[in-house]
């Protein structure tokens, strides 16, 4: 076989066996610069998720409970006036909670009833609809989180050292794109595995 015929069979062994088609994301035909930049973001998301449970552990919390704790403290709302000029309690649903973290609500339930019962969440009636609960960080939630602060400082100005202003804010637009990405990319390997299942299970029967 000659040089050139060897060259254009390589080639298209690469582009039959890339795990992505998409012009932008092969390097001269090649998925290898994007299979890198897949290996690196997930051992940083492995990082992060060290690094949460660490968190976690320092609060008597594990990983996930923490997270729940902490995407509560973020996101309620404080107390104050509606659109309509009505008394708002603060406090933030489970299944706005849900869908910040991108859990399930019944998941969020079960864990937040943790943090209930451990006193570093409270519950209150949504005064807008009776049917929804609303939560919110309990004095002694706030308390534990300054505890925290001082170790999340440290903790998270070592993880993005690398990070000036300006990547940072590169970085924040690319995370909130990729997240919304993220959603459609899982949307779709959940329908093609039932798919394949079900064809397994037609082939089986």
């Amino acid at each position: 076989m000659s040089s050139k015929k060897k060259t254009t069979t390589v080639a298209r062994t690469r582009r039959e066996h890339a795990t992505v088609s998409k012009p932008e994301l092969l390097v001269a035909g090649s998925d290898t610069e994007f299979r890198g930049l897949v290996h690196d973001l997930m051992a940083f998301a492995h990082h992060i998720e060290a690094c949460r449970d660490g968190f976690g552990a320092f609060a008597g919390l594990t990983g996930v409970q923490y997270e729940i704790f902490m995407a509560v403290k973020r996101f309620q709302p404080a107390a104050g006036k509606d659109a309509a000029g009505a008394s708002a309690s603060a406090g933030i649903s489970v299944g706005q909670v849900a869908a910040r973290l991108h859990r399930s609500g019944a998941f969020i339930t079960l864990e937040v009833n943790k943090l209930v019962a451990k006193g570093l969440l409270a519950k209150a009636d949504d005064p807008a609809d009776g049917r929804r609960v609303l939560l919110s960080v309990s004095k002694a939630g706030e308390d534990l989180a300054r505890t925290l602060a001082p170790v999340q400082q440290q903790v998270n100005d070592v993880l993005f050292a690398c990070l000036d202003r300006n990547r940072f804010d590169k970085l924040r637009a690319l995370a909130s794109e990729l997240v919304g990405c993220g959603d459609r990319a899982t949307a779709l390997i959940d329908y093609l595995t039932s798919q394949y299942r079900a064809g397994a299970d037609r082939r089986a029967a």
